[in-house]
C-alpha cells in the first residue's frame, strides 16, 4: 500500500536518490533540504513501507498561485498511480491555501510528462525558450482550480 505524507528530514537522502534517477540535471541536495525549511506541508512523499518510491514538491507565489515545483518517481514504480496521488495531493493543499491554481514547467520534449499532465487536467500556454539552459525549452502546463479557467 503507497502511503503519501509530508517529507521527514530523515527522508530527504532517499528522496535525493529518486531526484537523481529521475531527472539529467538532478537539484542539489542542500536545494532539497532548503525546501523542507521553507515548504513542509508541500513536500510530500509516497512510501511503500518504509520505502520513499516518489515524491512532490510545491510552494505558493503570490499567495494564490500553486507552482509544482518538481515531482518524481522511482523508475520500477512509475506507471502504477503514485504520481497521480501525489500531484492530486500537492493540489488539494494548494486549494487548502485558496490558490486559483497551479502551474509547471515540463521539457517539450518529455511527451510522457506532458501527458501525465494532460491527463490530470494541465494545459499547456506558453513555450518558454531556454529555459532549462539554450536549446533545452519548457511548456508551462496550466490547470485552474475554478469555473472560469482564467489565469494571470
Amino acid at each position: 500500500m503507497i502511503i503519501i505524507t509530508n517529507v521527514d528530514e530523515s527522508d530527504l537522502p532517499k528522496v535525493y536518490e529518486v531526484e537523481i534517477e529521475s531527472f539529467e540535471d538532478p537539484y542539489p541536495y542542500s536545494l532539497l533540504k532548503a525546501y523542507y525549511y521553507l515548504s513542509r506541508e508541500l513536500f510530500l512523499v509516497a512510501k511503500q513501507g518504509d520505502v520513499v518510491v516518489g515524491y512532490s514538491l510545491g510552494i505558493i507565489q503570490f499567495g494564490y498561485r500553486g507552482h509544482v515545483v518538481s515531482i518524481a518517481v522511482k523508475k520500477d514504480y512509475r506507471e502504477k498511480g503514485i504520481g497521480s496521488l501525489l500531484l492530486k495531493e500537492l493540489e488539494n493543499r494548494f486549494k487548502i491555501y485558496k490558490c486559483t491554481h497551479s502551474y509547471l514547467e515540463v521539457n517539450y520534449k518529455n511527451k510522457t510528462a506532458i501527458e501525465f499532465y494532460h491527463k490530470l487536467g494541465y494545459i499547456i500556454v506558453k513555450l518558454q525558450k531556454n529555459y532549462y539552459g539554450r536549446g533545452k525549452h519548457a511548456f508551462i502546463m496550466v490547470k485552474s482550480f475554478s469555473k472560469d479557467r482564467s489565469f494571470e
